[in-house]
């Protein structure tokens, strides 16, 4: 039979320490994960990938274009100037109609986000709620630093707290006759 000495104030903290700092670790995994599962449902996912397509740029304004948006037939995120499967032959088509028809390249742009959504844009706008995008990782990483920060002076003033308070704040408890007992029970058992 072992004693179990109470654990000292310090090694409690270390412990929720090393607890908070896997949450944070899980959070911060799970955070980076989710927005990856959706991903791959896009709008004709698995209806028009026959790859094997050609592209045809036939000039600049057409380059530009393409590759501000994204194929939504299911590929990996490419753009209309990379992707080769026939459903951004089709739309590429369409595009060329609006670009013949005198439209913007702006005007183009929007009509898409509104067929396909932002997810449609390579490079979504930096406007409204899409500026969380640029600016929430920045808050998180500030916030963060603050929070380790004031977590690593709290424990350092816990620390010194206790070396101030001297070897009696992390002192075993006093030994009693039971604890004396049990020891010469046990040296007993021992020279069986």
């Amino acid at each position: 039979m072992t004693t179990r000495t109470p654990r000292s104030s310090i090694e409690r903290a270390q412990q929720r320490g090393r607890r908070l700092f896997r949450a944070a670790f899980f959070a911060a995994g799970l955070a980076l994960t989710v927005p990856t599962i959706g991903a791959g449902l896009a709008v004709g996912q698995g209806t028009h990938n026959v790859r094997g397509g050609t592209i045809g740029i036939r000039n600049e304004i057409e380059r530009q274009l393409f590759s501000s948006l994204i194929c939504m037939c299911g590929c990996p995120r490419e753009t209309l100037g990379t992707c080769t499967c026939d459903y951004a032959g089709e739309r590429r088509d369409e595009l060329r109609q609006a670009l013949d028809a005198g439209l913007s390249i702006e005007a183009i742009q929007k009509s898409y986000t509104k067929r396909f959504g932002t997810q449609a844009l390579a490079v979504p706008p930096s406007e409204g709620a899409n500026a969380l995008i640029w600016v929430l990782p920045l808050v998180l990483l500030a916030g963060g630093a603050v929070f380790a920060a004031r977590l690593l002076r709290k424990w350092a003033a816990r620390g010194q707290a206790l070396a101030a308070a001297g070897p009696s704040a992390s002192a075993p408890a006093p030994r009693d006759a039971y604890d004396d007992r049990l020891d010469d029970e046990l040296r007993e058992l021992d020279r069986e």
